[in-house]
């Protein structure tokens, strides 16, 4: 994975100013939400959040609970904020700056939250403590995804810090809610769940860096994928 990433720099840096890329739709989200280079609201109480976590931690410690990046937290607000979902699935609650960082979003967003071991991640509780009443928590992926998929008519979105079942990723996709995948440079099978979606999705868009991937499942869109930079 870290010598694929490597050959492919270039070609992905030269992609991510919208160099090659033909497509309307994916050139305006490349240069508008992947590479946006504007400041949000967020960004300030998400790396006041990420630093505070950083100055508690040792280095091992950090990368044991795989604290996401500042500028990977960024980018998820964006696309939270591109896509605006009403309601948004997340397996793994990882530190819970990315549930903070999807949720400052929309205040009438909610949160389903699959992770069996939730009661043991003191640091994730306290994070997620701010966010009382918009979420849900499950110790059964099956039992959220029905919740999720169950409010009729209501925009979707799905963030993957753990490897789960491809076939709850698939019933995602058909049910049309966009996937953010994470930790692929780290975990081989979330590389692979990624490599089997981006077959079985017919139609729309992806787009990764090797490390984190947006996909989007939209029927209108060609299908497409894109390498890139962040």
């Amino acid at each position: 994975m870290a010598l694929k990433r490597y050959l492919t720099a270039w070609s992905r840096h030269h992609r991510s100013g919208g160099f090659g890329i033909h497509s309307p739709y994916a050139y305006r989200f490349v240069r508008n939400v992947w590479r946006q280079p504007l400041p949000y609201y967020a960004y300030g109480d998400l790396g006041l959040l990420i630093d505070t976590i950083q100055d508690g931690t040792t280095k091992q410690q950090r990368s044991d609970m795989g604290l996401i990046s500042e500028r990977e937290a960024r980018l998820l607000f964006r696309v939270t904020n591109f896509f605006n979902p009403q309601r948004i699935l997340q397996a793994g609650a990882a530190t819970g700056v990315e549930s903070a960082a999807m949720l400052a979003v929309n205040r009438e967003s909610r949160l389903h939250l699959y992770d069996p071991h939730l009661e043991q991640n003191a640091l994730a509780v306290r994070v997620l403590q701010s966010q009382q009443g918009r979420v849900e928590c499950y110790d059964d992926l099956q039992v959220a995804v029905d919740e999720l998929l169950g409010t009729d008519g209501a925009s979707m979105m799905a963030l993957v810090n753990i490897p789960v079942d491809v076939s709850v990723l698939k019933r995602l996709l058909d049910a049309r809610c966009v996937l953010v995948l994470r930790n692929m440079n780290r975990n081989r099978l979330m590389a692979d769940l990624f490599d089997t979606c981006c077959d079985y999705m017919p139609m729309g868009q992806t787009y990764t860096n090797g490390k984190i991937a947006i996909l989007n499942p939209n029927p209108k869109l060609q299908r497409e994928d894109f390498m890139l930079w962040l």
